[in-house]
């Protein structure tokens, strides 16, 4: 890891295991390159929860907006966070993820189903996931996060407390995917990996 990441890692992880008392089953399953990572998404802390979770330095999709803020802008990117267009076709930001997996060897981690959940259900997964991994050519890593919709659910303004946990499930390759149908089976199976932890 980085200086800079190492430092925020440190402070994740006394966060992570002084306050929610956070544990982590199938550490052994984390690929050493490059992989897509996939969890359920039921919180604000899920990202850093996962991130955590695999002890290796990580990238991180998220919505453009989130950049809006001046010192979002500045403190995202340096949290090797990468801005993305869910609305629209973003190119270039799908190229840069696919180099920082297949070329430089790092997790990417993204929440398939695209939003948090309203209910702590796993929801559909958009096909855009799998697209990303099918092109990087690597594997897809399913993960499942316990206890952070208890902890701080969407509907609530602040995070409250609740023990979480966060299950590693064994790396699958997608294949060549090349046609939408293609892309939706693979992510359909994201899901099904993911729930099934």
């Amino acid at each position: 890891m980085r200086p800079w990441y190492r430092l925020c890692y440190k402070f994740i992880e006394a966060i992570k295991l002084g306050y929610y008392q956070t544990r982590v089953e199938g550490f052994e399953n984390v690929p050493a390159g490059g992989c897509l990572v996939v969890s359920n998404h039921a919180s604000f802390l899920d990202p850093t929860t996962v991130g955590w979770a695999l002890q290796r330095e990580c990238y991180f999709l998220a919505r453009k907006t989130l950049f809006k803020p001046p010192v979002m802008s500045r403190l995202l990117p340096i949290c090797n966070v990468v801005p993305i267009d869910q609305d629209n076709a973003d190119l270039p930001s799908m190229r840069r993820v696919i180099r920082l997996m297949k070329d430089d060897g790092f997790p990417v981690i993204l929440f398939p189903e695209g939003t948090r959940t309203e209910d702590g259900r796993l929801l559909k997964a958009q096909p855009g996931a799998a697209f990303l991994a099918c092109k990087a050519g690597v594997p897809i890593l399913p993960v499942r996060l316990y206890g952070s919709f208890e902890a701080w659910p969407r509907q609530r303004k602040f995070p409250g407390y609740h023990p979480m946990r966060v299950v590693i499930g064994k790396p699958f390759t997608p294949g060549r995917g090349k046609t939408k149908q293609d892309y939706e089976a693979i992510a359909e199976r994201m899901m099904r990996e993911i729930g099934a932890l």
